[in-house]
């Protein structure tokens, strides 16, 4: 954006660097980010479209990015730097504007925060960007990027308008808006044009603006002392401890991405291990992760791990291979972004029923794939949902993506709410089984308090049973303390809980297979989880609904003599109900998985994940 304003205005001559290409996820923001450009290099498209506007641009192309080798080449010639690098390039950026300065070239950056833009200019003669940013050598990435953001707006115009649940230095991801970009573009190319034609402009730092054109207030900020500042250092120990004081303990770490496999090498160890890290990411019961994985030549193997859940919910291992169908799915969707192509065998050894998929990587050029961000970002979000409706083209993508399972959809009131009944009745069988409270409580991790340094299971945080749940969920881990609470009515509350979320959520889904053979359910896992991440995709709130499905199962697959006398009662009033919901199951339509969906405030504390796990 920054390049095509600064062309419009008549500067006609350009260094370009820049190694990314056009995905998805760019085309809230970014100029040139259009279906015409998806999957292309941003810089050949950028001087393409710079060319149609002057012909006759001299443009010097880095496609390789700004590098620590190159910097000095890119620099060499050049008036002024319009800095456009991503938020998260720290290091990069650091080098460039140091550099700069060591050179004699001013360098102007402006950066989009919520609606707003603030823009400084630093000069060789003006404050160093370590001086003002106060940044040394031996602070932690994370601390370098705080002390960059909060030094970018002292007035901090923006914070009213920004989710801090959507921010992640950790992860390096933020929210953007294109209004702000544009508005970084107009207020970047400002002060170059004026600094190109000698003319008096902002003042260099420590001086910053800030406009917002939301609340129609604009900043000029003045910090003598940069981030040393007393009043900037209180600023960063409130951002550090109190607005993102969680992020640590709650998000998922992604691994960084390989270098792209070269279309005429070998996939290396490192894509298969990274691929095999995105697998990892797919959901399972109580997270159990129940795979292990091996690797040989250019094959990724994904094999189911008995061991790992043994419950009463998980009859034949059924869950347990739809969470590896899920696994699958992850990998197909996060090959391209590596430059491969992943073509799965389901069940390749008949004798061997535990050895799930053979994924074959190749290097291959393709589209990214529109799921592949939500790989990593997919969550389970027990809150509470609005009553939004969600809007039909995420209903029909959703449905779209399960095939060749069926996915059927309940949207309207009185279906929700019997089927919050039906849940009310399933989720009692669940607190009143020993077998079953005695797993959760297993896989509940109580300390410390955040769930934080296990690998696995569930963090009482993530499961938002807000204060009064957590004590009860302390105080009835022994079987004998849940008897109780049973026996005075206190357990229907859990159940209770499923019926309200289930009530007032604006979208429930089955999805269903053919058959409950291994095979199909392995298939039927990587059609959920395209549901799953679709629905993370289209900005939803996605939660299984698992005990009516699972108990389902067991019923029709061993018997109703597996459950207790009151048990076989219940169950014998839910399935007319849930077959009344779902008129189509039957001999050839089983179901797999209930979820509910919806519109909901993004959860603070994600489940963790392992390293993966390899078999020689």
């Amino acid at each position: 954006m920054h390049c095509i304003t600064l062309a419009r205005l008549g500067v006609g001559g350009f260094h370009l660097a820049d190694p990314d290409t056009f995905e998805l996820a760019n085309f809230n923001r970014q100029y040139g980010a259009t279906v015409r450009h998806l999957g292309q290099a941003k810089l050949d498209s950028m001087v393409e479209e710079a060319r149609q506007i002057n012909p006759h641009l001299d443009i010097r192309p880095f496609p390789e990015g700004l590098t620590a080798q190159n910097l000095d080449d890119f620099l060499s010639g050049l008036d002024v730097v319009v800095d456009g690098l991503d938020f998260f390039a720290f290091d990069i950026r650091r080098a460039l504007f140091n550099r700069a300065c060591e050179m004699g070239v001013p360098v102007v950056t402006a950066a989009p925060l919520g609606f707003t833009s603030s823009v400084l200019v630093f000069t060789p003669e003006s404050m160093s960007f370590d001086d003002y940013f106060a940044i040394s050598d031996d602070l932690s990435r994370r601390e370098r990027l705080l002390r960059f953001g909060v030094g970018l707006a002292p007035r901090g115009l923006h914070l009213s308008q920004m989710d801090k649940s959507r921010i992640s230095l950790d992860h390096g991801r933020g929210p953007s808006l294109n209004i702000a970009c544009q508005l970084c573009a107009a207020l970047a190319a400002t002060e170059a044009v004026r600094i190109i034609t000698g003319r008096p402009g902002l003042k260099a730092t420590p001086w910053s603006f800030q406009v917002d054109p939301l609340s129609g207030k604009s900043c000029r900020a003045r910090l003598r002392k940069g981030n040393a500042s007393l009043m900037q250092r209180a600023k960063l120990w409130y951002v550090r401890n109190i607005l993102l004081g969680n992020e640590g303990a709650a998000l998922r770490h992604k691994h960084p991405a390989p270098e792209p496999c070269n279309a005429d090498a070998k996939v290396g160890i490192d894509h298969l291990t990274w691929l095999a890290q995105a697998a990892q990411q797919a959901p399972s019961g109580d997270n159990c992760q129940p795979w292990r994985f091996q690797i040989e030549d250019a094959k990724l193997r994904i094999l189911l791990e008995p061991r790992e859940d043994q419950s009463f919910f998980n009859v034949s291992q059924l869950a347990s291979v739809i969470a590896c169908g899920a696994a699958a799915q992850n990998v197909v969707c996060a090959a391209p972004e590596i430059g491969c192509a992943a073509t799965v065998s389901i069940m390749p050894e008949p004798s061997n029923q535990d050895v799930m998929a053979d994924i074959v990587v190749e290097p291959k050029s393709l589209m990214p794939n529109p799921l592949a961000d939500a790989v990593w970002i997919r969550t389970t979000n027990r809150r509470m949902y609005t009553r939004r409706e969600v809007e039909q083209f995420s209903q029909n993508e959703m449905t779209a993506s399960a095939g060749p399972a069926k996915l059927f959809l309940v949207n309207d009131r009185d279906g929700l709410k019997a089927l919050g009944k039906l849940l009310y009745k399933a989720d009692r069988i669940r607190v009143e089984r020993r077998d079953l409270h005695e797993h959760f409580i297993r896989m509940t991790r109580f300390a410390p308090p955040d769930g934080a340094g296990c690998d696995d299971g569930l963090p009482l945080k993530n499961l938002y049973a807000g204060a009064a749940g957590e004590v009860f969920l302390r105080l009835t881990r022994p079987w004998a303390a849940m008897q109780t609470a049973n026996r005075l009515g206190v357990g229907k509350l859990v159940a209770l809980h499923s019926q309200q979320s289930m009530e007032k959520s604006p979208l429930a889904g089955l999805v269903c297979v053919e058959s409950p053979s291994r095979e199909d359910f392995l298939k039927g896992g990587m059609a959920l989880e395209r549901v799953w991440l679709t629905a993370t995709r289209h900005g939803l709130a996605f939660q299984p609904m698992t005990a009516i499905t699972l108990f389902w199962l067991r019923w029709h697959l061993e018997g109703p003599q597996v459950f207790s006398t009151a048990h076989q009662a219940l169950l014998e009033g839910i399935w007319p109900q849930f077959r009344n919901l779902f008129p189509a199951l039957g001999e050839n339509c089983w179901p797999l998985l209930l979820f509910r969906a919806g519109h909901a405030k993004p959860i603070e504390y994600w489940t963790p994940r392992r390293n993966a796990q390899f078999q020689p």
